[in-house]
């Protein structure tokens, strides 16, 4: 059988893609994870890249819009200003300065998903945050982000010790963190059902 590996942020945009996406969703992921084209590959990576460098410049604004100036593919122009639009403010909020993050791999089942968060944060209190940044046009939800922060929280030993993980909407500048009061147990559960379906999918769509 063929091993089923994606990023933990693509396992949540899978879940958020409700019943009737999910079979495209997992055609779309697997095209791109297959594909050759770096172009497929990279469409928002030029912002991620600028978040990061953001986050340890003097001048966050200036990052983000050379990345928005760099722009070239259908959609990108557009996508990259809201993404900056949502983003700097957020980042100004929050006083921080990045830092490195690690990367591993957590399973769940037959999946494995590739953890890495896309910014780690040091606050001025001295707290640190690790953060999975959603780039996508559709909203975020609580519950929705409840899988990639739970997915986060299993894996912050190896990634940046000690973190509060957060899920951030970047267009919309909104963090997402894990209420004390979610069901742990359930949400693993679900976690555990949404990977068997998503492998079950990947190999339809072979």
């Amino acid at each position: 059988m063929e091993p089923v590996s994606v990023t933990a942020l693509s396992f949540t945009e899978y879940v958020m893609s409700g019943q009737r996406g999910r079979i495209n969703i997992v055609s779309e992921q697997r095209s791109i994870y297959l594909t050759a084209d770096r172009w497929v590959c990279g469409f928002y990576n030029p912002m991620r890249d600028a978040m990061r460098r953001a986050a340890n410049s003097p001048d966050p604004e200036a990052e983000l819009d050379r990345a928005v100036r760099s722009a070239s593919l259908n959609g990108q122009l557009r996508a990259f200003e809201e993404l900056r639009d949502g983003f700097l403010p957020w980042l100004r909020s929050t006083r921080a300065t990045g830092v490195p993050t690690g990367t591993t791999r957590w399973s769940a089942g037959e999946l494995t998903l590739k953890v890495r968060p896309h910014l780690g944060l040091l606050g001025p209190d001295g707290s640190t945050a690790a953060v999975l940044v959603y780039v996508k046009e559709q909203p975020m939800t609580q519950e929705v982000a409840n899988v990639g922060l739970r997915i986060l929280q299993h894996t912050m030993p190896l990634t940046l010790a000690g973190a509060e993980p957060l899920v951030l909407d970047a267009r919309r500048g909104r963090a997402f963190r894990m209420s004390r009061r979610t069901n742990l147990a359930k949400l693993d559960a679900l976690i555990a059902a949404e990977a068997a379906g998503y492998v079950v999918h990947w190999r339809m769509s072979a």
